[in-house]
């Protein structure tokens, strides 16, 4: 995780071990592939409040890497905070 997702963490006032916990049911709602064996994947947790996690998945070293965590803007997203308007 990034020491940046982790700050995102705490201003949201979501523990480390809840975050864990959500991220065991999270649903993958955007995959872009960034370059061969790279992609960017954008999660939708179930929390107090809805996040979004955006993920680079590194196929070629076996990796997962938190980039950022955020709550989404209602405005931007469905209603559900699955498809981008």
């Amino acid at each position: 995780m990034s020491e940046h997702a982790f700050d995102k963490l705490r201003l949201i006032d979501c523990l480390f071990s809840e975050f864990s916990a959500a991220c065991e049911a999270a649903e993958v709602i955007e995959e872009t592939v960034v370059s061969d064996g790279l992609k960017e994947v954008v999660l939708t947790l179930a929390w107090r409040r809805p996040l979004h996690v955006v993920v680079i998945v590194d196929e070629v070293h076996q990796e997962d890497r938190v980039v950022t965590v955020y709550e989404p803007e209602p405005a931007r997203w469905s209603t559900d905070f699955r498809r981008r308007r």
